[in-house]
């Protein structure tokens, strides 16, 4: 496993995990406020069939902070120079969780030739999520509201490490313990929040961050519903769900019964075996790869 911290050409430095061998390379683009480490578990399963990546996107774990809010469009960039200042061969399976999926979108919709497929794990859906922007918002200031007052007490890390679900070693528990403890990871956390406002009308509908055509697709929804201050988000997730798996002509619809959103960390098995079904064709097609 290598980490590094590369220059992107922005001014700023991006921390990129990568593992394993043979394309088409993995990459995983975590949900909104989160690092590289919420991704560890898929990772090493990935990793035992092929290459895959994580990053942290600005602010972020590892990451330099942006000096100014970024777009979904503008995290696509990001990410798209990070893979090439790292020397990481296209095109790519992208896994998106959550708010990555948007980045995902983004990324697909300006980079095409450069996504061999993408594997979207209750990622946010344009016509569900604009609609529910207020509530989901709302949400997040109440999560927030908790950070402010845990971190500066110290408990914050540990009450994240305990809560953290089993596929987590104790390894990867301390170092989610260490990232969530800084206060520039969460006011990267917040300020990820400005990519739904500044997103534009027409792409806040349901196909709005563009269609997928022919492009290998896996929708995986959530099987149990949202909890807490996120639980009237639940009223029509499944629908928006199913209307992204009706962006390509070829998809896979997928539901993780046993799991809440957070599908990638509490059955990192169920994603990994998603990403090897579309990989092994797709690698199949494009004979050996070289790292």
């Amino acid at each position: 496993m290598n980490e590094l911290l590369l220059e992107t050409g922005r001014g700023r430095k991006l921390h990129m995990v990568a593992s394993g061998v043979g394309g088409p390379t993995a990459v995983l683009i975590p949900g909104g406020g989160m690092s590289a480490a919420f991704s560890a578990p898929l990772q090493a399963r990935i990793a035992a069939f092929g290459r895959v990546c994580s990053y942290d996107r600005a602010g972020l774990g590892e990451s330099d902070p942006a000096p100014q809010s970024l777009t979904f469009e503008d995290h696509a960039r990001d990410l798209r120079d990070l893979l090439a200042t790292a020397g990481e061969a296209g095109p790519f399976v992208l896994v998106a969780e959550s708010f990555g999926g948007l980045v995902a979108r983004a990324f697909a919709r300006l980079f095409p030739g450069e996504v061999a497929g993408l594997v979207l794990v209750d990622s946010a859906g344009e016509q569900h999520v604009f609609a529910s922007l207020d509530l989901l918002l709302a949400s997040s200031r109440q999560q927030f509201a908790a950070v402010r007052l845990l971190r500066p007490l110290g408990l914050l890390g540990p009450l994240m490490s305990r809560g953290l679900p089993s596929s987590f070693d104790a390894q990867q528990r301390r170092r989610i313990a260490r990232v969530v403890n800084r206060a520039q990871h969460w006011a990267a956390a917040m300020q990820e929040a400005d990519a739904y406002l500044a997103t534009p009308g027409d792409r806040r509908v349901a196909g709005g961050f563009g269609r997928l055509g022919d492009l290998p697709l896996t929708v995986i929804a959530h099987g149990k519903p949202f909890r807490g201050p996120h639980a009237p988000l639940e009223a029509g997730w499944r629908e928006g769900q199913q209307r992204l798996a009706e962006l390509s002509s070829r998809s896979r619809f997928v539901v993780a019964e046993r799991c809440g959103h957070g599908i990638a960390q509490e059955d990192p098995d169920l994603v990994a075996s998603e990403v090897r079904l579309m990989r092994e064709p797709l690698a199949a097609s494009a004979g050996p790869a070289c790292y």
